[in-house]
């Protein structure tokens, strides 16, 4: 059995294709981890879903399983810490807690033509224009942003609306008042302490898209789309008191430290924790964010005004741009056979002295910020009876790094900052081309830390704080090492040859755009 005279912590990530666990220790290590593929349901084309009690019995034995591969008793575990994948939810009854229907994920599709209506609207239209006439008396860009509201399969409230409309359970419920709703992270603590506590941490609230980070409540948005706020779960700190697991489920009770969402606690245990810091995860997808301190940054282009997080007093804001493809496009290379195992592709993408004029597309998703292309296609251009598989593969790596750097130069236009560095995380931030082109393309150091699931780490930092594993931000940043650094290129033909090539791709993405538009 090891030892620890402190404890452990159990650090779960709750994604959407995959649950992990992570034992760590008051050293910031991890000494044991077991991993769960979460199974996704398509009972129709465009919708995803996810069966509660298969996600829940997943959860304990991930927790687990992982106990036991650090070799230690589950009596050592001092606090449980969560993080979730953010805008998937469930509803479910208040008196005998029967779900209404499974978890609806962040990528299902099913309110498309609504989502369509609904931003078609006259309520919607004369919110914009209400907006925007204040925002032209004011220059607010909170009203700004509303003035461009959009509606998004990705936020909830569409999805929630749809459940409104056709899920009759759910509407008989809301009427006697015997609805619940929650996000992963609520239906979680709610499962994990028998029905105890009915809360959502305020950084999964941020993110539904009907939450108002700047008045830190169920906002305008919610009321405009007539979505009722009594039956939301109250919105609660990071550091809140989430209560103990129900003994029967490990044998004894366990407090439940930190909850937050994947993103957030990224930042977190990134140790982004000063104004300016930036921080890159490519994990399915690659999200960009910036910690903004204590100052909300309203955008115009897409850039997306979060809570960070909220521990005791302290209130951090952050500011988040999303590519919505990145590590699926490499699951994709794997489906096609043009490799056998990502880790090759750094490899192949290297052997080769550039693509060729060889340009991808990855718009699976769309193009996100701040092109904001729902209907562009992906695909390849620029193929000539020479090219190889290795200049396809580059092509593909390279197209990452144009998305992310997109997402980078928006960032740089819309907020000045002393920006000097990003710590990536991730599965493909272990892959040196990516780093490295992206280094050169943003002349910013890219610092690769010690470990890819950092989500794990910024919740296991705020539940520590109570276990007394560490004192403050200093004692934790202290363990934050780091694996790798990549500094930009001194060659400045070189960076110049990348940024043509990036240019070129840009005029290779206008060829792609409302690929799909009836």
């Amino acid at each position: 059995m090891s030892g620890d005279s402190k404890g452990f912590i159990a650090a779960l990530d709750v994604g959407t294709t995959t649950i992990k666990c992570h034992i760590i220790s008051s050293s910031a290590r991890s000494v044991g981890y077991a991993s769960y593929i979460v199974k996704l349901h398509y009972p129709h084309p465009g919708w995803v879903e996810i069966v509660p009690d298969e996600l829940f019995q997943s959860v304990l034995k991930v927790i687990l399983e992982a106990v036991q591969n650090a070799n230690i008793s589950v009596y050592q575990i001092k606090s449980i810490a969560i993080s979730t994948q953010r805008c998937s939810f469930i509803t479910w009854r208040k008196d005998n807690g029967e779900y209404l229907h499974n978890f609806i994920t962040w990528m299902d599709l099913r309110a498309s033509e609504l989502i369509k209506r609904l931003n078609k609207s006259i309520t919607t239209t004369a919110l914009r224009w209400v907006a925007y006439f204040i925002y032209l008396g004011t220059f607010n860009k909170k009203y700004g942003m509303a003035s461009k509201l959009q509606v998004r399969n990705n936020h909830v409230s569409g999805r929630l609306l749809w459940v409104f409309e056709n899920v009759k359970s759910v509407k008989q419920a809301l009427l006697e008042n015997n609805l619940m709703f929650g996000t992963v992270d609520t239906w979680l603590i709610y499962k994990l302490t028998g029905g105890m506590s009915y809360v959502t941490d305020i950084t999964n609230a941020s993110s539904t898209g009907f939450y108002d980070p700047f008045i830190l409540d169920w906002g305008i948005i919610a009321k405009a789309l007539r979505i009722p706020t009594n039956f939301l779960p109250k919105v609660v700190e990071n550091d809140y008191d989430f209560g103990e697991t129900q003994k029967d489920l490990f044998g004894l009770p366990i407090k439940i430290g930190c909850v937050m969402a994947d993103q957030q606690s990224s930042v977190v245990g990134t140790c982004s924790f000063f104004e300016d810091d930036l921080k890159l995860t490519m994990g399915t997808g690659a999200f960009l964010d910036v910690n903004t301190a204590k100052i909300i940054h309203p955008s115009l282009n897409g850039m997306y005004p979060l809570v960070g997080y909220k521990i005791g007093k302290e209130l951090v804001y952050i500011s988040e741009v999303p590519c919505t493809d990145a590590g699926s496009i490499i699951q994709w290379l794997l489906h096609c056979g043009l490799v056998d195992n990502p880790k090759v592709t750094s490899e192949m993408a290297l052997s080769v002295g550039d693509a060729k004029g060889v340009f991808f597309i990855p718009a699976f998703s769309g193009l996100g910020p701040p092109i904001n292309d729902d209907q562009a296609g992906t695909g390849f251009i620029g193929i000539k009876p020479f090219t190889k598989k290795e200049h396809l593969v580059r092509a593909v790596l390279e197209s990452i790094v144009y998305q992310i750097v997109k997402t980078v130069d928006l960032l740089k236009r819309e907020r000045e900052g002393n920006y000097s560095s990003i710590k990536v995380d991730g599965g493909l931030s272990s892959n040196d081309f990516i780093c490295q082109l992206l280094a050169d393309l943003t002349d910013l150091q890219i610092i690769r830390l010690y470990m890819s699931d950092m989500a794990v780490m910024g919740v296991s930092f705020v539940a520590g704080l109570s276990c007394g594993f560490w004192t403050g931000k200093e004692d934790f940043q202290r363990h934050c090492d780091v694996s790798k650094t990549f500094p930009p290129s001194s060659d400045k033909e070189h960076k110049e040859k990348c940024r043509f090539n990036y240019n070129n791709w840009l005029s290779a993405v206008d060829r792609f755009k409302l690929w799909y538009q009836k």
